[in-house]
């Protein structure tokens, strides 16, 4: 698959990072989008929400105080609007399974690079004892305590995400 790049100024990034928020799809999916759409005329299904268009529209009428707490929690929860909100709290209780935002996502993504660099270092770990088994003093115990400390950190950072995942739609897990 070949790649397409441009280089954005500042102001012109953060819009288009915003638009791509607002629509709750990724800068690569919605550029994808927008090519195709110029190009063909037309935009596959694999851009609809599970491959399905969306065709529905429901109107939700809340009290003025319920209509601002709703637009407080959206935004503390890191959408980009109260509709994004909704249809995640929507999408959870019918799928039941989890709605990350764009910050767990990310902290997920992050969470696989931690893993890989731990996988790297059991990897030298376990070349050092291979190679080097009679001299195993030059293997420090604190590396090995470090790794275990890191490892429990990238537990807890994942078991934190899941639990506020899982508690924010009301489902103790």
């Amino acid at each position: 698959m070949a790649q397409a790049k441009t280089t954005l100024s500042g102001d012109e990034k953060a819009a288009w990072t915003n638009f791509c928020k607002a629509t709750d799809k990724s800068e690569a999916v919605m550029l994808r989008h927008m090519i195709l759409k110029v190009v063909t005329g037309t935009v596959p299904d694999e851009f609809s929400s599970r491959g399905e268009p969306k065709t529905g529209k429901f109107t939700v009428r809340l009290t003025e105080p319920e209509r601002v707490s709703l637009l407080d929690i959206a935004r503390k929860e890191g959408y980009s609007n109260p509709t994004s909100w909704t249809t995640a709290v929507v999408r959870s209780a019918l799928h039941h399974e989890p709605v990350l935002t764009d910050a767990e996502v990310a902290a997920l993504r992050e969470s696989n690079r931690e893993l890989s660099a731990i996988g790297r270092n059991l990897n030298q770990v376990a070349r050092a004892l291979n190679i080097e088994f009679r001299d195993s003093d030059k293997l420090k115990l604190e590396g090995i305590e470090k790794l275990a400390e890191r490892i429990e950190q990238h537990k807890d950072l994942v078991a934190d995400l899941l639990t506020r995942n899982m508690s924010r739609w009301g489902d103790d897990g």
